[in-house]
């Protein structure tokens, strides 16, 4: 067992942003236990909880690689406490089928064991993202 630092795990996750930012999927899957776990807020698509980093892109990534464009996530703080790192963050994109932008402030909360994300928990305005959804 490794024991990381909270400042290790913050610049995991900054890491993280920045692989997501050049589409590199290998290196987000280095980071991420095999079993993680991701909680999207209910009430938006892909909402829900999804098992496993397979499972994550197929339900989660996927849809936002083909549903939206121009996603960003704009890191602001970092905020790391033992095996938490919470990041404040500016969410926006725009969604194909209606062409409608959103953008909004979202924070993820991260969980760690050894080193690796084993639990990850997305905040959202479920409001202003569904806004665009809809026609």
């Amino acid at each position: 067992m490794s024991v990381t630092t909270p400042t290790e795990n913050r610049e995991t996750v900054k890491g993280l942003y920045e692989s997501f930012a050049e589409g590199d999927i290998e290196a987000i899957r280095d980071i991420m236990d095999p079993d993680v776990e991701l909680h999207e807020p209910k009430g938006i698509a892909g909402g829900g909880t999804h098992h496993g980093f397979d499972e994550i892109v197929e339900n989660v990534f996927s849809r936002l690689g083909t549903e939206w464009v121009d996603v960003s996530v704009i890191p602001e703080r970092y905020v790391a406490d033992g095996d938490t790192v919470v990041v404040l963050h500016t969410w926006s994109g725009t969604y194909n089928k209606t062409g409608k932008s959103v953008e909004y402030p979202n924070a993820h909360s991260f969980e760690f064991e050894d080193g690796k994300i084993v639990q990850w928990t997305s905040y959202a305005d479920t409001a202003l993202f569904n806004a665009a959804l809809e026609e």
